[in-house]
């Protein structure tokens, strides 16, 4: 009896190890992304004629920034439809993360969700609702990423639904190796993100996270407070999470706690802010920082 629940623990335990080594065991996104158009299926709506994602993926966090090339639209499909740069930050950690900008008529609120599958596929969910001349308007969009031939090739599934209806698109993305970046240790209390070693090559640092950065900034200009802001009588502490490039310029600026009236204000001011080059071992690097104002009655 006794060695038959030996065996059973034994067992149960071996089990346990698999499934917590599954749940673990995550895809490595990181790195330059360029799209494969010959190769994907694309919506004729969706217009585009070239787009890259350049991805951080920590522990806690997945930074996506996609630049996008758009054939030029029609008067009406505006900005949208010409493409730009833009940055989205996911957290690996089960969280939703919640983002409110403007107030009124001019009020919006971003949600986004990320969630591993169980064959080991990340699952991106974004809406955005706010108002329009028509009412309410809801835009959706649910992307699920795999890594296929041996990680060099990112398949990218994703389903939009919009008022004028829903669209599906099947995009192929082939990395560029050499900007590949996994973090890989912490040098002077800054996580350091590293491309993997090459035979004969020394790595080299790509992004640290660098904490709160006010006070590296060799320019900060201060953001206006809102009219709106200030007749509500809103104050308090805005933070604004960066990306600053290694020439020390704010690439992606999001803000991630404080008061929906005065997000907007910190944002336009956070991508105005400059930064001395960081270095890293003699060699510039990017970094991600936060960028904290305080706003008094």
């Amino acid at each position: 009896m006794k060695k038959k629940i030996i065996l059973t623990t034994i067992i149960s335990l071996f089990l346990a190890s698999i499934l917590v080594s599954a749940q673990t065991s995550r895809p490595d996104y990181d790195g330059k992304w360029e799209l494969d158009a010959g190769k994907s299926k694309l919506p004729a709506t969706m217009r585009i004629e070239s787009m890259a994602l350049r991805v951080t993926q920590t522990e806690k966090e997945l930074i996506v920034t996609s630049m996008t090339r758009r054939a030029q639209g029609n008067a009406e499909a505006g900005a949208m439809k010409r493409g730009g740069e833009q940055t989205a930050i996911y957290n690996l950690e089960g969280k939703e993360s919640v983002t409110e900008t403007g107030s009124g008529t001019m009020a919006s609120k971003e949600t986004r969700k990320a969630s591993f599958t169980a064959d080991g596929k990340l699952n991106l969910n974004f809406t955005r609702s706010f108002k329009s001349e028509t009412g309410d308007v809801n835009l959706k969009t649910n992307e699920i990423w795999e890594l296929t031939d041996e990680g060099k090739t990112l398949k990218v599934t994703r389903y939009m639904e919009t008022p004028r209806g829903a669209t599906n698109a099947e995009m192929y993305f082939t990395k560029e190796s050499s900007t590949a970046m996994t973090s890989v240790e912490t040098v002077d209390g800054n996580e350091v993100y590293r491309a993997p070693a090459t035979s004969g090559a020394t790595q080299r640092p790509k992004m640290i996270s660098a904490g709160v950065v006010n006070g590296k900034a060799t320019s900060l200009p201060k953001p206006s407070y809102p009219a709106a802001a200030r007749a509500a009588g809103v104050s308090g502490a805005v933070n604004v999470k960066i990306i600053v490039d290694e020439s020390g310029n704010v690439v992606s600026a999001e803000a991630v706690s404080g008061d929906a009236l005065l997000r907007d204000a910190c944002v336009e001011a956070a991508k105005k802010a400059k930064f001395a080059p960081t270095l890293l071992a003699g060699e510039p690097v990017r970094f991600v920082g936060v960028l904290v104002y305080n706003f008094l009655p």
